[in-house]
């Protein structure tokens, strides 16, 4: 019993800090977009950006791609979600590092004309695939958690609004991101905006799922 205790109050423990990471990294990503925007750099606040984004997606990936089968498999004999989470992970993993390539690549401006763009449309698929998981997994730590009722409901509600809002906002930034692939005309402001929407959704998505994991464990601790 006291094992399992232990194994609860690290995975929330991880997932926290890795969704403060994500929070961190796309925060900055937000300021950075911002600064390109109004003509700051924008190439190289772009280039920056898509780094920081791809360096969040990463960061959540990393922090809870070995927990998932460990936490599904206690909760639900293993069925519970496992196609749905692995997706997501795979998702953060892979488009993560494209998205830092990418980014790399334009900032020793190599075609980043070309290869931000693209890095906005695998961002955009990355906050579309990743709502679903992301909801599914706070239902699940609060199940580890287990947080009263009221409590429940109350974050339940929280992250769903979350993931609706991260998976409009990966279509809108798909589309920034088209638009700005086969339009020669303000490539870079595109780019930008889709960076920032992109940014900003990660930032809330990541803030909505800290602040419920701090608060679960800081309710483990008075439990305790």
């Amino acid at each position: 019993m006291a094992n399992a205790v232990v194994s609860e109050k690290t995975i929330l423990g991880v997932e926290a800090g890795g969704a403060v990471v994500e929070g961190l990294a796309a925060l900055a990503a937000v300021v950075l977009a911002i600064l390109g925007i109004v003509g700051l750099m924008p190439l190289y606040m772009a280039s920056i950006a898509s780094i920081l984004i791809g360096a969040a997606l990463l960061a959540q990936g990393s922090a809870i791609a070995s927990e998932y089968s460990k936490l599904v498999s206690r909760l639900s004999g293993g069925t519970f979600g496992t196609v749905e989470l692995g997706t997501g992970t795979t998702a953060e993993f892979v488009i993560g590092g494209a998205a830092v390539t990418l980014g790399i690549l334009s900032l020793v401006n190599i075609h980043p004309t070309i290869l931000l763009p693209a890095a906005v449309i695998a961002i955009g698929a990355a906050l579309a695939l990743t709502s679903g998981a992301t909801m599914r997994l706070n239902e699940l730590k609060l199940e580890a958690a287990k947080a009263d009722e009221v409590a429940h409901n109350m974050a339940r509600s929280a992250v769903s609004s979350a993931a609706g809002a991260q998976m409009l906002a990966g279509f809108a930034t798909i589309v920034l991101g088209i638009i700005a692939l086969v339009v020669s005309a303000d490539v870079m402001t595109l780019t930008l905006v889709g960076l920032l929407v992109g940014s900003a959704a990660l930032t809330l998505s990541a803030s909505a799922l800290s602040g419920k994991m701090l608060g679960a464990m800081r309710r483990e601790r008075v439990g305790s």
